[in-house]
């Protein structure tokens, strides 16, 4: 791998933080055997096309992940980076050659705390606005639009999936 940029508070020193988050999560999928796979998918977040970091399978399960790294104690995604992952989502279908049964990829944020481990969220399909998710949290919150949003809950801090563990 290449040399860090020295200056913590560069654009490249940022950039490749998160390359490195986006990558470790690659390997961990791919060294978890048959049904896992993944692959990242550079520039995501830049231009119109909404894409996830990393389009992923988790034992059958169609996984898009948006990678975010801090050294901060708190992350947030604003509403227009949700709605992206989340637009993602609905677009992209597989469907199955056999059955015909359409298969749609879980929006998933993967929170890197640098030296303080990992956070994933499920975000709900029909969520509308901003979320923070805080390193000394047991869940993340996810800032209500709308009110009928109130009693979703924000979904397991850490999956029980075998790649990600």
């Amino acid at each position: 791998m290449p040399k860090h940029p020295r200056s913590p508070s560069s654009a490249k020193y940022k950039a490749r933080v998160g390359y490195e988050g986006e990558y470790y999560l690659v390997q961990k999928f791919i060294s978890a055997g048959d049904g896992f796979y993944a692959v990242r998918t550079p520039g995501s977040g830049t231009g119109k096309m909404a894409k996830p970091d990393i389009i992923a399978t988790d034992d059958g399960e169609l996984l898009a992940i948006e990678v975010k790294s801090t050294r901060k104690k708190y992350v947030m995604l604003n509403q227009d980076q949700v709605n992206r992952l989340l637009e993602f989502c609905k677009r992209f279908i597989v469907k199955c050659p056999r059955c015909g049964e359409e298969i749609r990829a879980k929006p998933i944020l993967a929170v890197r705390f640098l030296n303080r481990g990992w956070k994933f969220i499920e975000i709900p399909r029909d969520w509308r606005g901003p979320i923070i998710v805080r390193v000394d949290e047991a869940s993340p919150k996810l800032l209500q639009s709308s009110p009928s949003h109130s009693d979703v809950e924000a979904g397991s801090s850490s999956p029980k999936k075998k790649a990600l563990k």
